[in-house]
């Protein structure tokens, strides 16, 4: 009783003198220490933020390159772009990426052929020569400067690609911007120039110049500094704390001690229900809970196994519906019972009814198909005599017949001893991912809309055959065919009807090709037919006997084609256009072979509808004299080198010059004098009919404001031909803007427009019509009589004029029908209030009989030719003279 005291105090003591000890020691190990550790913290901290304003801009710089190589490969789509590189003229090229570079405030424009040579540029060429030697464009170095260089490529037609260069420079303004965005400086040069106050972090490097942020270490020093001082307070008042608590913490700690004591006791002596109940939150507390949760646990241990049972069930469960979504069984098979066990789904996949415990693996092996089933057995046993696993695909077939594609692995589980004892695997049901890559495979290869090949699949067979009639010294033969005049149905009936077209034409190609192919060739398989886009065809034909059985193909197909078609209550009548290629003769590769019977299947559309044609060499001189003309026009219409000819109208009842009909004509210092029916063709198709219009009208405009008072005199008009394809949202906005530029009277202007231009969109057309009509324009309705015009369709047309074309008037004077269709024409046109006007008049008896059907003016070369508008005017002249004596 004496001693219990001392050896309390002397706990005591020992516990002050610890405490003491340990708050001195971690003070001064705090100033030694976490001092080194906080300066440390605190530069980490700078350099994490350092990392992340790096990462961002990064993130900016990725972008950045993103949306500049978007903004480029959207300019290297443009017509433009692909019609400057289709010239290969390096000086034009070079213009144009001098325009892109000041338009696009770039450093560089490039542009290389397809086989990755330089074909021109527009700034610095070593800065050109590293973005071409670039691995890959993005940022890169030149002249100590960074710049963002992009490569995009610019597909011209077939497998021809061109690529654009460009390169932006990486200036100020920009690396303020990305500062503001990340947070921290960015600068260009060798990294630390800022010395110790100051981090760098890089970005981007190349070719010795760098790019990094930067950040001032000042902030965190300060912070340093008033973490010592409050790290110094805190140790103070912590040493403060400890020599006051000591004596309390002694004095609390013998006598709960002495309860857990006894409490542990009592509950090993099988005093399951004692409880401390102490509420202290010091761990003395936490120990004496930890002793009644241990009671507790004790008390629940039955509860909770029966808990942790009906966790495990679920899980399984889970895992079984898991397996079943999958379509995933597991299996396992006992090798030396021969009994075999599997889940749930593992039986459901083999339509076997769950046995319960296990079966033998016959049953399994009977629903093994029977091609697979050896190689299956085989594999099995292979893996069991190695010792390997296997993994193998393979199909069953349920007793209802039904076919399923299997995916097996399983492994091998040995004893001890290096037994084999038991085969381990799962098995899932691959049968709707072999059926969905199927029809990847189907739509990859073939037309979704009429179920025929595409090109790949065209290309891939052509390949095949040439492959076969290499190896079987035959001759095989591709037919390309285009629908003519396709566009107007979708325009008139609407692409649903179009669509049911080209399918009906797609089965009718297949028989045609069959038929032709089993009854006058004698083949014994079905040529390959295929649909390359829109309304182009293709058929392959192989094993030729001779190359003249294509004609015989081509024939039989393009009368298949011609037979009326019956879609939605319309009767449509269409045919086609053929070209015809052969192998080896116009070219040894599919691509070669393809260009050749497009080329020849043009040829075939010039030489008049429903016809085809074989491929000639002599067809490339026509393709380079068609790509000259395009070349030398869009010079001249750059260069100004046009000039403007009239062609005077004469009025039959009076004998005067009362109109004249404004004409382009062309003559190259390369190609000599062209004639219009060579360039105004190829402008039409090449885009440039556009601004060869807009040259001549404002030509017109110009020549009637010079001349207002002479036109005036003779109350004369200038007309203008419109194509199709200027109209546009802003056509009659435009025309009107230029008769104000030049001030000229509307009531000198007349616009010729043929039929074929009104039907592309007759509601459009005709609104821009009345607009320019009510403006003071006079309108006439060109070529009258070869398109598709019904007087009930007249009627509805803003004109004041009809044009007859030239084919009528050409034989009227010894073909009675023509004379006619002629006169008819004259009556049906003054019924209507028109006046009436016949183009191509060359012989007096032509006029003669115009004149007394009525017909009010003539233009052809009886008349005069085209002339310069200087004659033109004093023609006008002359007969004004004439017509007052």
């Amino acid at each position: 009783m004496v001693r219990a005291p001392s050896r309390h105090w002397t706990l005591a003591r020992r516990l002050t003198a610890t405490l003491v000890g340990t708050a001195l020691l971690s003070t001064t190990l705090a100033f030694l220490v976490h001092d080194r550790a906080l300066e440390r913290g605190l530069r980490g901290n700078a350099q994490r933020r350092l990392l992340r304003a790096a990462q961002a801009g990064d993130l900016l710089i990725t972008d950045h390159l993103a949306q500049l190589e978007m903004r480029y490969r959207s300019l290297a789509g443009a017509p433009q772009v692909r019609a400057t590189l289709e010239l290969a003229h390096a000086p034009t090229s070079a213009h144009y990426a001098e325009r892109l570079r000041s338009e696009q405030r770039a450093a560089l424009i490039a542009f290389l052929d397809s086989r990755g040579a330089l074909h021109a540029r527009s700034g610095d060429s070593a800065l050109a020569l590293a973005v071409r030697r670039a691995h890959q464009p993005g940022l890169l170095s030149a002249g100590g400067r960074l710049y963002a260089a992009v490569r995009v490529p610019v597909r011209l037609g077939g497998s021809q690609t061109h690529a654009m260069l460009a390169a932006e420079p990486v200036d100020d303004a920009l690396l303020g911007r990305w500062s503001e965005l990340c947070g921290a400086p960015l600068r260009i040069g060798a990294p630390g120039a800022g010395g110790d106050e100051l981090l760098a972090a890089p970005i981007r490097a190349q070719d010795g110049v760098e790019l990094f942020v930067t950040a001032d270490l000042a902030p965190e020093r300060a912070a340093l500094t008033s973490a010592r001082a409050k790290l110094a307070l805190a140790g103070s008042a912590a040493l403060a704390i400890t020599l006051a608590a000591c004596s309390f913490l002694a004095r609390s700690l013998v006598r709960p001690i002495r309860q857990v004591q006894e409490a542990v006791a009592g509950i090993g002596n099988g005093a399951l229900g004692t409880r401390l109940g102490s509420r202290r939150t010091d761990e003395i507390g936490e120990v004496a809970r930890g002793v009644d949760q241990m009671a507790e646990q004790l008390l629940v241990s039955h509860s909770a196994l029966e808990a942790r049972n009906d966790e495990l069930h679920q899980s399984q469960a889970h895992l079984a519906k898991a397996q079943q979504i999958a379509r995933l069984g597991s299996f396992e098979l006992d090798l030396e019972s021969g009994e075999l066990m599997g889940s749930a789904e593992f039986w459901a996949l083999y339509s076997i009814e769950h046995p319960g415990r296990g079966k033998p693996p016959s049953e399994l092996a009977e629903r093994l198909h029977p091609e697979d089933r050896r190689s299956v057995l085989e594999a099995v046993r292979g893996s069991l005599e190695t010792g390997a696993g296997a993994h193998l695909d393979h199909r069953i077939l349920l007793p209802d017949g039904t076919e399923r594609f299997f995916q097996t692995q399983f492994h091998i589980v040995r004893h001890a001893d290096g037994r084999a004892r038991r085969l381990e695997g799962t098995v899932q049901d691959l049968t709707e991912r072999r059926r969905t890559e199927q029809q990847i495979r189907y739509l990859a290869y073939h037309d979704g809309l009429t179920g025929l090949g595409n090109r790949l699949m065209f290309s891939e067979r052509v390949e095949l055959a040439i492959r076969q009639s290499r190896r079987n010294r035959t001759k095989l033969g591709v037919l390309f065919l285009d629908l003519n005049d396709f566009k107007r149905i979708n325009d008139t009936l609407g692409h649903g009807v179009g669509d049911e077209l080209l399918r009906e034409v797609a089965d009718r190609l297949v028989r045609g090709a069959r038929e032709i192919a089993s009854r006058e060739l004698d083949q014994g398989f079905e040529p390959a037919v295929a649909r390359l886009g829109g309304d182009e065809f293709t058929v392959l034909v192989t094993d030729l006997r001779d190359v003249g059985d294509l004609a015989l193909v081509a024939e039989h197909l393009l009368h298949v084609l011609h037979r009326p078609y019956r879609l939605e209550q319309n009767e449509i009548v269409i045919n086609a256009s053929i070209g015809i290629a052969t192998w080896p003769a116009d070219g040894e590769r599919v691509e070669t072979l393809l260009s050749s019977a497009d080329s020849a299947m043009y040829h075939a559309k010039a030489a008049g509808h429903n016809s085809y044609q074989f491929y000639d060499a002599s067809m490339n001189e026509v393709a380079g004299r068609r790509l000259a003309v395009e070349v030398r026009l869009r010079h001249a219409l750059e260069q100004g080198a046009l000039a403007l000819h009239l062609q005077p109208k004469l009025e039959l009842a009076s004998g005067r010059i009362v109109g004249f009909e404004a004409l382009a004509r062309w003559q190259d210092g390369e190609l000599g004098v062209v004639s219009p029916a060579d360039f105004v063709p190829v402008a039409e198709q090449t885009g440039l009919i556009s601004p060869l219009g807009r040259w001549v009208f404002a030509e017109v405009c110009r020549l009637v404001s010079q001349s207002d008072a002479k036109l005036a005199q003779a109350a004369a008009r200038v007309s203008f031909n419109v194509s199709a394809r200027e109209f546009g949202p802003r056509f009659a906005h435009d025309i009107a803007a230029t008769i104000e530029q030049h001030g000229v009277n509307p009531q000198r202007l007349q616009l010729e427009i043929t039929e074929s231009a009104i039907m592309r969109d007759e509601q459009a057309v005709v609104a821009a019509l009345e607009e320019l009509r009510e403006l003071g324009l006079s309108i006439a309705l060109d070529d009258f009589g070869t398109g598709y015009s019904s007087l009930s369709y007249l009627r509805r047309l803003p004109v004041d004029t009809l044009k007859m074309d030239g084919s009528f008037i050409r034989s009227i004077d010894r073909d009675a029908e023509a004379a006619a269709l002629t006169r008819s024409i004259v009556a049906m046109g003054k019924a209507l209030g028109l006046r009436v006007i016949a183009e191509g008049v060359e012989l007096p008896k032509q006029r003669a009989l115009l004149a007394r059907w009525g017909c009010d003016e003539i233009q052809g070369f009886l008349v005069a030719a085209p002339l310069p508008p200087e004659k033109a005017l004093a023609r006008l002249s002359r007969r004004a003279r004439g017509a007052r004596r």
